[in-house]
């Protein structure tokens, strides 16, 4: 996204390790891949880049780096790993807990080792399952193995939106009938949040309680419904 854009210098690379560092325009040094540029770095060229936690979390990194005067904008064109995903959510202060120790424990635990392969969604879940309070903090609300009543879904939200007037379950022969009624309870509150469902399939489901302008920056990370 074009709000997401730094600048800054090569500041050193090393061509044979193929790392280096970019000292931004406001002094932080950042380092970076050259697998994340579309140029050769050389020292000293002026460039223009994003930025997030590295891997797994922990530390900082450029994602992707061009020369400042590239008309193109910084928008992957192919799809995000799921590194690259968690980043996008850390940089709006989701699973800010999700480190790299917490990502081997669940790969062991629940992915066979192959945690890289699998949905952004699925890993989600599973953090926050091991992780109930960072559930809550997070606005995140699941229910399985079915859809949840009206009476399950006006409980999961008035857990984490306190001192609010929320619709009674009554209100709505089912969740999705009475989300738009608990929206339009929020906006009434001039509360900026707002309850987003996820799409994951059939069998379960899963909700966010996310601030507006938030869940639309997440749109294109999160599976929203």
């Amino acid at each position: 996204m074009v709000d997401d854009l730094l600048y800054g210098r090569v500041t050193s690379f090393r061509r044979e390790q193929g790392f280096g560092v970019i000292t931004l325009d406001d002094g932080r040094d950042i380092k970076f891949d050259a697998s994340a540029c579309t140029m050769v770095p050389e020292e000293g060229a002026a460039v223009r880049l994003r930025i997030g936690p590295a891997r797994w979390g922990g530390g900082m990194k450029a994602l992707h780096v061009e020369p400042r005067g590239s008309s193109t904008l910084l928008v992957p064109v192919a799809p995000l790993s799921l590194d690259e995903q968690v980043a996008a959510l850390q940089r709006e202060h989701l699973v800010g807990a999700l480190s790299e120790h917490v990502m081997a424990q669940l790969s062991s635990a629940v992915f066979g080792g192959r945690i890289g392969d699998a949905a952004l969604l699925d890993v989600l879940d599973a953090f926050y399952a091991a992780e109930p309070s960072r559930a809550r903090h997070d606005g995140y609300l699941r229910f399985a193995p079915h859809a949840p009543s009206p009476v399950e879904l006006v409980a999961g939200v008035a857990a984490i939106v306190t001192e609010i007037d929320l619709p009674e379950p009554s209100d709505a022969a089912s969740a999705d009938e009475l989300v738009p009624l608990i929206n339009h309870a929020l906006e009434g509150a001039r509360d900026p949040r707002r309850l987003f469902r996820l799409d994951t399939g059939a069998g379960w489901r899963a909700y966010y309680v996310l601030a507006a302008d938030r869940a639309k920056r997440l749109a294109r990370i999160l599976p929203l419904a």
